[in-house]
């Protein structure tokens, strides 16, 4: 059973339709002005014990924080839960605070509380808190028919920094990805944006998370989606592994046509690339349809699933 569907049987019916759970369709959960945010980082699957405690630590706390970017809310604290075991020495762990620290300092947050437990295998478990203003947030099922679909940054980049022979710029994308914290506020205070979501699990996966939730169809084209065309090449030689692979933290959001000039606007005054990839539709599936030059690609694998 997937993430979704474990979620929808067994776990929604637990939040008695509170609103504060937002339906468990989002990555945030909301109580007043207050966003909350849970994640956890398991050996061997988000993260490998030679990477070292400085990059385990700062993946950890930026792909939490990448979470409030997609809600556009502001950090406030975080709480962190870990396992520890004999391999787990002090160095390790003067490493991972120091990457907890270098984070903490760019975003400006703070550590509040926490846990520790014995284990085999490592694992790390954040719960982070922000404030959004007037309770508002960018949340997964407020896109609307017509919508134009937007990216952040460039796809693909963490994939890449995975491979053995990517440079130094990829492999630093792969473990430290950038919060787009914001972009998050600003699309929320200038009412640019509606809906978002940040892509974790991959650009197809992520935006088919934003069709199921607001009802609509995606149609993106190839062409449009940025990726590093003049490297993917020598490095993978299908481009559709950067739209599933994941890790990439940058934010997908919903723009209602007419806001299109002032997010080119935007995209200056921040200097980060905005791109329109594509746009929302009705229908009666609510699926993601990929365009290379008008010929529709078939899609076999969409992300990672948990």
């Amino acid at each position: 059973m997937q993430e979704f569907q474990l979620i929808k049987k067994f776990f929604k019916p637990l939040t008695k339709n509170q609103k504060a759970a937002r339906g468990l369709v989002d990555d945030v959960a909301q109580i007043s002005d207050l966003v909350i945010s849970k994640d956890m980082f398991v050996e061997d699957v988000h993260f490998l014990r030679a990477d070292g405690g400085f990059k385990i630590a700062s993946k950890l706390l930026r792909t939490n924080l990448s979470d409030l970017a997609a809600s556009g809310a502001t950090p406030l604290c975080y709480m962190l839960g870990f396992s520890k075991n004999k391999n787990t020495d002090e160095k390790f762990l003067r490493d991972f605070a120091r990457g907890l620290k270098s984070v903490q300092d760019e975003f400006d947050l703070y550590l509040i509380g926490g846990d520790t437990v014995s284990s085999e295998k490592l694992f790390f478990s954040v719960t982070i808190f922000g404030k959004t203003k007037n309770g508002k947030i960018l949340a997964r099922n407020a896109a609307k028919d017509e919508d134009l679909i937007y990216v952040s940054g460039s796809i693909g980049d963490a994939f890449l920094g995975r491979v053995s022979k990517a440079s130094k710029y990829f492999i630093n994308r792969h473990f430290f990805p950038t919060p787009r914290i914001e972009l998050g506020k600003k699309l929320l205070e200038k009412n640019l944006a509606k809906c978002a979501i940040d892509v974790s699990d991959g650009l197809l996966a992520d935006l088919q998370h934003l069709c199921e939730a607001s009802q609509l169809k995606a149609e993106i084209h190839l062409e449009k989606i940025p990726i590093a065309k003049n490297i993917f090449s020598k490095l993978t030689k299908n481009p559709l592994e950067l739209l599933s692979a994941g890790d990439d933290y940058e934010l997908i959001f919903s723009v209602n046509p007419k806001n299109q000039k002032k997010i080119s606007i935007l995209a200056k005054q921040m200097k980060l690339d905005l791109t329109c990839i594509g746009k929302f539709t009705a229908a009666k599936k609510c699926k993601v349809t990929l365009f290379d030059s008008g010929k529709k690609i078939k899609l076999t694998k969409l992300g990672y699933e948990h």
